[in-house]
């Protein structure tokens, strides 16, 4: 007598419920809210009329869906300057940020010479020193060098960066040495070794830092602030403070709502586009 199979249930609900990622997912998901909060509202405000912003109780969608404000923010101040400048000031820190970085940490990982340990610790010991000890004298050296109101006072005291070396050291590390002695015996030389072999092979922690640099250097606020005292050359986050206040009306909250939202567009872009990337570099740097 045969019997009827009986309906294989899913337990993959089951084991999600019992292991608690659902509840993991669901606090997950909380924490991700209210951090989107503050660029939800400002999506929503770059579109209202200026009555519209200030009407209590507030309200999150607009009455009125207006493109207004996208285009006084763009057309009532050089913005399209301020835009330029932040993308070539990110632009020669991303890079430069990079191929330093990429350089020093095959120094670090592959040569042997004297000192190497020391020196990488000092490098390391330079994590701990906070950006304000350093701006006053970076400040007055570019004073000096009459950089102020250019591109290199923007942009050369960020051209290294002592984590994106400690980042990539650890990820070389994991390489097999083997690899390096058969490029050396085959006779490639240390530079085809590492921009031929190792940098392809470190693609992934490669690409997070760049994302890293590129957050830091487009977000960058105080510096360019204190070395930029004409319009031509401030970037868009100081824009942001400066274009669209009146004395007599005050603060135009919905033009500068759209301006945050032109600004923070490139940043969201970047993630969206190398989400996976970022995951990846970070899991596979060998940190532990």
């Amino acid at each position: 007598m045969s019997t009827v199979p009986k309906p294989k249930q899913s337990n993959s609900l089951v084991r999600a419920i019992r292991s608690g990622e659902i509840p993991l997912h669901i606090l997950l998901f909380a924490v991700g809210f209210l951090v989107a909060t503050p660029i939800i509202i400002a999506i929503f405000a770059s579109f209202k009329e200026p009555a519209d912003i200030i009407n209590y109780p507030p309200t999150l969608f607009p009455e009125t869906w207006t493109f207004e404000n996208y285009i006084t923010a763009w057309t009532s101040s050089p913005f399209a300057r301020f835009f330029l400048n932040s993308i070539i000031q990110t632009g020669i820190i991303v890079i430069c940020n990079v191929i330093f970085s990429i350089m020093a940490a095959y120094a670090f990982s592959v040569l042997e010479f004297p000192g190497r340990d020391l020196l990488f610790y000092l490098v390391l010991a330079s994590l701990m020193i906070p950006f304000q000890l350093t701006f006053i004298p970076n400040f007055v050296l570019i004073s000096n060098l009459g950089w102020v109101n250019t591109y290199q006072g923007l942009t050369v005291p960020f051209l290294a960066s002592a984590f994106g070396v400690f980042l990539l050291r650890q990820f070389f590390l994991t390489v097999p040495r083997d690899f390096h002695d058969s490029a050396r015996i085959d006779g490639a030389s240390n530079w085809r070794y590492l921009w031929q072999i190792l940098v392809p092979l470190s693609k992934g922690p490669i690409s997070a830092f760049a994302i890293f640099s590129f957050l830091g250097a487009w977000s960058q606020y105080l510096w360019p602030l204190i070395t930029t005292s004409e319009e031509n050359w401030r970037t868009i986050q100081i824009g942001l403070r400066f274009f669209l206040f009146d004395q007599e009306r005050g603060a135009d909250w919905g033009a500068i709502m759209a301006a945050a939202v032109i600004a923070l567009l490139p940043t969201l872009l970047i993630f969206l586009i190398a989400q996976r990337q970022l995951v990846k570099g970070i899991a596979m740097t060998g940190l532990k």
